[in-house]
This record gives structure tokens, sequence and C-alpha cells, in this order.
């Protein structure tokens, strides 16, 4: 499964998203253990933004996020997760040129096994990058820094959804759903909705989710 382009614009649009962040299900008492593979392109201050963008969105869902160089030993009541950062993620500066997206492109992607959802992402920062060029062309460096990461880490949250749920569907909007476009992931806010929180809940009390096999799923349901 993955998360895909909705739309592209070149200024924000208004989808009716919510203005107040979700409150969380329950207290953020389970943890998941992120290993972050990232190139040496990425900017450190945007994986920053990332992982806190990701550590607000986990904390409604009653998760927090601990984050570990691969490799490194973690907690095995933990559910983790294998995340790769793949590409040049970080905003582009104003005089670079970008190539226009294609609609339906892959934003990012978690492995599956049959109907089991593997913990296994990556965010294609490409395909996010040639989306949000038009939005941050004039935005001051340092605000493209925070918004590139902020959208990467809605990215990750959507992928940790499939992996802390186990569902290879998509809830029907806010950061479960199945595509998003360029205001989903610059907007304001941007959150699971209540459908969404609730599967975390119920996937929680049945345990976490174990890797076994590989096989990448890249469809946009």
């Amino acid at each position: 499964m993955s998360a895909r382009l909705w739309a592209v614009t070149g200024s924000l649009m208004s989808l009716g998203i919510s203005t107040v962040r979700a409150e969380p299900v329950s207290a953020a008492d389970r943890t998941v253990v992120v290993y972050l593979k990232a190139g040496t392109a990425t900017k450190p201050g945007t994986v920053s933004y990332m992982q806190r963008e990701l550590a607000a969105l986990m904390q409604t869902a009653g998760y927090k996020v601990e984050w570990k160089a691969p490799g490194a030993s973690s907690d095995t009541e933990s559910a983790i997760a294998v995340v790769e950062l793949r590409g040049l993620c970080h905003a582009p500066a104003a005089n670079v040129s970008i190539k226009p997206v294609e609609k339906g492109a892959s934003l990012a992607s978690t492995a599956v096994d049959g109907e089991q959802v593997l913990p296994f992402s990556w965010i294609n920062c490409e395909t996010l990058t040639e989306m949000l060029a038009p939005a941050l062309a004039n935005v001051e460096p340092g605000r493209k820094d925070f918004l590139y990461g902020r959208a990467m880490g809605r990215l990750l949250a959507h992928e940790l959804y499939h992996m802390l749920v186990n569902k290879r569907g998509h809830a029907s909007s806010g950061v479960g759903k199945a595509s998003f476009s360029a205001d989903d992931v610059l907007g304001e806010r941007f959150n699971f909705e209540h459908t969404a929180l609730a599967e975390f809940r119920e996937a929680a009390a049945a345990g976490y989710v174990d890797a076994a096999g590989l096989e990448e799923e890249d469809a946009g349901r």
C-alpha cells in the first residue's frame, strides 16, 4: 500500500481539513521503535521536523515514537518499523528546476506479504519534492525546511497506520486516507480521523505486528 498524490497545485487548496488536532484515544503508553535509514543528502533539520510531526500524530493514536539507528537493539515488547528515506529529502532551492509530478505517483510505500503488512516503509522524496515545489517556490528557506519535514512526518504516519493496524486498505479521510494533495501535507492541520484512531486502539489490544517475508505492493487504493 502507499500514500499517493491526489492533486498538484501551485497554491494551497481548501479540503475542509480539521482545524484542531484530535485528542489521543488513550495515553501514549505504547512505543513504536523506528529504525531510520537516511541518505547523506538529507538535512538534519528537515528530519527533526519530520520526527516532531510524527511524534504529535502518533501520540493521538496512543503511541510514543522512539528513533534508532539501523542495527541498534530495541525492547522486544515494542512495535518496530524500518523506514528508508529515498532520494534527496529536503526542500528544493528557488533556482532549481523541478519536473512536474505525475498524478497518481507514489509518495510513500510499505511492504506486504499476502494480507500481512510488514514493518518496512520508504518515503519517495523525489515525488514529494515534485509535488511541493510549486507551493514552496516563494517560501523563505527556513520555512521551506519546516514544511517539507512536516510533510514527511505526515507521510510516515500514514505508513505506520498501515503497519500498526495491519491494514492494506485506507481510512475515508485524514492521514489514513489513500491519496494526499499538496494542501494535505502543507496545511496547518492534518490528523487521523476518529475511525482510524479506533482502529489503532483495537489493533493495540490484539498485539503487535510481526515481520515475515517481504513483498512490495505499490497500489494506491
